[in-house]
């Protein structure tokens, strides 16, 4: 089932360190997005279905991989689970999905929005993007507020290492969660 054309569960990716000042708050942050300069707040999580065959495709660089380090910097990782339905739907309503090829594209100067920079680079609510381009490139799904740490569950650990595998890195997350059939199905794309 699908909630204003996302999937049921969203997950987001943080340091172990930062999952204690989470469920000391017992609030999980929207926080700025470093990739537009602070133009984006939210938290910034993925479907991961998308993230196993979209973000880990050979290109010219592996967007599972520079995001696992970037959050990562030597740090034990961990996934959240955020079900949709313990989100209100007011909240989901200004939910933004971006491509984040072009997000880091424009960062880094290689690539000059055309015209409708907001949807392009910022995002746009996912009702507004098509089902097919949805389904070539890597999403990132963007909730704008604050999630209360009864709206989220933790999953497993990780760690990052440039010499690990990415698809032992991810199922680090999801081992024993009925998402491991989603990695196992497509451990070839993860390498």
């Amino acid at each position: 089932m699908k909630i204003n054309n996302l999937p049921q569960n969203l997950y987001h990716i943080t340091t172990t360190e930062r999952l204690a000042q989470i469920k000391k708050d017992q609030l999980l942050k929207a926080m700025p997005d470093t990739l537009t300069y602070g133009k984006v707040k939210g938290v910034f999580t993925f479907d991961l279905e998308n993230f196993v065959t979209q973000w880990a495709k050979d290109k010219h660089m592996n967007l599972a991989r520079l995001i696992l380090d970037y959050i990562s910097r030597g740090k034990e990782l961990v996934a959240l689970r955020i079900p949709l339905k313990n989100i209100p739907e007011e909240q989901l309503t200004k939910v933004k999905t971006r491509d984040v090829n072009k997000v880091i594209d424009w960062k880094f100067g290689a690539y000059k929005p055309k015209n409708n920079y907001e949807a392009e680079i910022l995002g746009q609510h996912p009702s507004k993007m098509d089902s097919e381009t949805a389904s070539r490139i890597a999403l990132e799904h963007i909730l704008p507020e604050d999630i209360p740490a009864e709206n989220f569950e933790t999953l497993g650990t990780s760690n990052y290492g440039a010499r690990l595998k990415l698809s032992d890195i991810v199922m680090g997350f999801f081992k024993g969660h009925p998402e491991e059939n989603i990695v196992k199905n497509n451990i070839d794309i993860l390498g």
